[in-house]
């Protein structure tokens, strides 16, 4: 991946299928759902292979004050998600699968001082069969 230009992600709940399509996946969303994107100052995405299977992890910082809150990031820790990253070159990737969704977690980097300004770290992380993969 050449970068990451823009992240969305979706609850694997509003999917109705996921399948290999060519050299990639096709992914399609139920009606009247679609992804959410993240508006991150820094991001960045890691698949490794262990054995038979990829660990991906997907982090990104997005600013605090006045553009999410704590309560609606309490609620996105209890989905289970596919993350969609847009690499500088257009193409879109593939994070997770439905079979072994992503799950998030949220931590707060504000170091407690006044100047500082809040900011989250968005975590989306899990294990599949697949590694990160062209959507088509």
């Amino acid at each position: 991946m050449a970068g990451i230009k823009t992240l969305h992600y979706i609850d694997v709940d509003n999917v109705t299928s996921q399948r290999p399509s060519g050299d990639g996946w096709s992914v399609t969303l139920a009606s009247g759902h679609e992804w959410k994107q993240i508006h991150f100052s820094q991001v960045q995405a890691a698949t490794e292979r262990e054995g038979g299977c990829y660990r991906h992890s997907v982090e990104a910082t997005v600013p605090g004050k006045g553009s999410v809150s704590a309560r609606d990031l309490l609620t996105l820790e209890q989905g289970r998600y596919l993350v969609r990253a847009t690499d500088n070159n257009g193409v879109q990737w593939l994070i997770g699968d439905t079979e072994s969704p992503l799950r998030l977690t949220v931590t707060d980097t504000h170091g407690g001082t006044p100047q500082e300004e809040t900011a989250y770290r968005l975590t989306f992380s899990g294990i599949s069969l697949w590694p990160q993969m062209r959507i088509i």
